[in-house]
């Protein structure tokens, strides 16, 4: 198994979580703006009114984290495949996922808790929808391994 795979796997993953949060967005008119979201308490720019940050850099750092974040997490799913845990199938994607998700859950969960100036958009079901998200990423992460 190529571990050089997981780079662009990787991308594909968030982007395919990114798409389905951002379709989300537009669907419910709240804000699931994941990159937005971790723009905003990343560089702690959150507008007097509570918004997100619209400034380019702050938004490249964002999304620099958040691709850089799943890649590692692509990285990892093929470490762990080629030490014989898990395959890029569908059951060992969707436990990858969940356990991705809890991570991610967590992550989010303690980040919106201690941060001292979080920009305004619904905690509970963001964080419930990017842990479940995972799921999705890590589904199009295997399917990056399993196409090539």
């Amino acid at each position: 198994m190529n571990i050089l795979r997981a780079i662009p796997a990787g991308i594909f993953g968030t982007l395919l979580m990114t798409g389905a949060l951002y379709l989300l967005t537009i669907i419910t008119g709240k804000n699931f703006k994941v990159v937005g979201i971790l723009a905003t308490m990343v560089t702690g720019h959150t507008t007097a009114s509570k918004g997100l940050t619209k400034d380019r850099a702050d938004l490249f750092i964002g999304i620099l984290l958040h691709y850089c974040i799943g890649v590692g997490f692509a990285l990892f799913y093929a470490f762990l495949w080629r030490n014989g845990i898990g395959n890029p199938g569908w059951s060992s994607s969707i436990v990858f996922g969940l356990i991705t998700g809890c991570i991610a859950t967590i992550f989010w969960s303690l980040f919106t808790h201690w941060h001292p100036d979080p920009p305004a958009f619904p905690r509970v079901a963001y964080v419930s929808l990017v842990g479940l998200s995972h799921v999705l990423f890590s589904l199009g992460v295997s399917w990056f391994f399993l196409i090539q």
